[in-house]
């Protein structure tokens, strides 16, 4: 093998490393709304581990929040991917941004029941990414 192939190894491995040590270290969040007959039904689960809409009827929505603190020297770069069924009815309103140090910031998670979904459960994940920002 060449000098550079083995660069380009070692240089390839170092940065698989890194984005699985990105992964395991992602806050995940599991996100579930239970679509349900009815007008203007809002049925709220307080918990705090996971992103739980609760019962929802059509044409309704609900805002949850999740708060990051930076106590670190670092800026971190924040970025936060959805998956399943029910990231088509999820909005996040701020992604893709700079955590500077000692600062505060709440991402919100809207979702919006439209007219036209099946009374069932929706679910699927939230993966919220806190990397640290090379000047």
């Amino acid at each position: 093998m060449s000098k550079i192939k083995k660069i380009l190894v070692v240089f390839g491995g170092i940065l698989a490393l890194l984005i699985i040590i990105q992964i395991i270290n992602a806050a995940k969040y599991s996100m579930v709304v239970n679509v349900v007959e009815g007008e203007n039904i809002m049925g709220i689960n307080p918990l705090a581990e996971m992103l739980d809409f609760g019962d929802l009827s059509r044409e309704n929505g609900m805002t949850r929040f999740v708060t990051f603190k930076s106590s670190g020297g670092t800026p971190v770069y924040i970025a936060a991917f959805q998956f399943g069924e029910i990231s088509d009815l999820v909005k996040i309103d701020k992604n893709f941004f700079t955590l500077n140090p000692s600062e505060e910031a709440k991402m919100a998670f809207e979702i919006k029941i439209p007219p036209s979904a099946e009374v069932r459960q929706y679910s699927g994940w939230v993966w919220i990414f806190r990397i640290p920002k090379i000047i």
